[in-house]
C-alpha cells in the first residue's frame, strides 16, 4: 500500500466527525484598506484611527462582543466592526454599546429592517421628511436635511 492510501484511511472524514470535532469555520478575509491618503490622514486626525493599529483595534472590539456578549448574533468580521470603532471614534466601550443598540434596534422595530429596499423609502422621500440639498458643502459633502413633521393634533 503506498503511504497516501494509508493516510486516508487512518483520517478522519468530515462526515464521521461528530458536531464537536467539526473544525471552526474559516475567517472572513481580514480588512483591506481602500481609503485615500488623504481620508487616512483625516481619520488619523478626527477619529484617532492609525493604520498600524487599526487591525489590532478591531480584534480587541471582537474580544469584547465574545467575552460580554457571547450570545449576540453579529458579524464579527473586520470591515464590519470598524464601521463601530470610527463612528465612536476609537473607544471601545462606546463602540460596543453602539453595536449591541443597532442590534437592539434591529430586533426591536423588524417591519422597518427587514426586506428594507429604497423603494421602501420612496414614501418617505416623497413626503420632503428627508431631503438632500442641491449643492455640497465647501468640502464637497452632500448635506441631508430631515425635517420631523407634527401630528396633526399638535
Amino acid at each position: 500500500m503506498s503511504e497516501e492510501s494509508d493516510s486516508l484511511r487512518t483520517s478522519p472524514s468530515v462526515a464521521s466527525l461528530s458536531e464537536n470535532e467539526l473544525p471552526p469555520p474559516p475567517e472572513p478575509p481580514g480588512y483591506v484598506c481602500s481609503l485615500t491618503e488623504e481620508l487616512v490622514t483625516k481619520a488619523r486626525e478626527e477619529l484617532q484611527e492609525k493604520p498600524e493599529w487599526r487591525l489590532r483595534d478591531v480584534q480587541a472590539l471582537r474580544d469584547m462582543v465574545r467575552k460580554e456578549y457571547p450570545n449576540l448574533s453579529t458579524s464579527l468580521d473586520d470591515a464590519f466592526l470598524l464601521r463601530f470603532l470610527r463612528a465612536r471614534k476609537f473607544d471601545y466601550d462606546r463602540a460596543l454599546q453602539l453595536l449591541v443598540n443597532y442590534h437592539s434596534c434591529r430586533r426591536s422595530w423588524p417591519e422597518v429592517f427587514n426586506n428594507l429596499k429604497p423603494s421602501a423609502l420612496k414614501d418617505v422621500l416623497a413626503s420632503g421628511f428627508l431631503t438632500v440639498l442641491p449643492h455640497t458643502d465647501p468640502r464637497g459633502c452632500h448635506v441631508v436635511c430631515i425635517r420631523p413633521v407634527l401630528p396633526p393634533w399638535v
